[in-house]
């Protein structure tokens, strides 16, 4: 007669709510990190022409005279000028 020796059986909980506490901890330490850390500083605000203000720009340059530089005599055509120009001096 042979009697078979059993082993107690442990209980699974303290291990369970040893893992459900390393889950809490770790929720609430990053919890804390991201609601705790200051907000990233917003970039300052460009003011960008709106589309028919840029474009009113470009027109302007391509058809009004404008000194660029003065001292190295550099000017800014209308671009109908400047083609004449071209025309003008590629037909001698």
């Amino acid at each position: 007669m042979s009697e078979t020796a059993q082993t107690p059986t442990r209980s699974s909980f303290p291990m369970v709510v040893a893992i459900l506490g390393a889950f809490l901890i770790f929720y609430f330490l990053v919890n804390w990190t991201f609601v705790n850390s200051d907000p990233a500083p917003e970039a300052p605000a460009i003011e960008r022409p709106s589309l028919a203000e840029h474009e009113a720009a470009g027109a302007a340059k391509l058809s009004e005279f404008a000194v660029v530089d003065a001292a190295s005599g550099k000017v800014r055509l209308p671009i109908s000028e400047a083609k004449e120009l071209v025309v003008s001096e590629n037909a001698k």
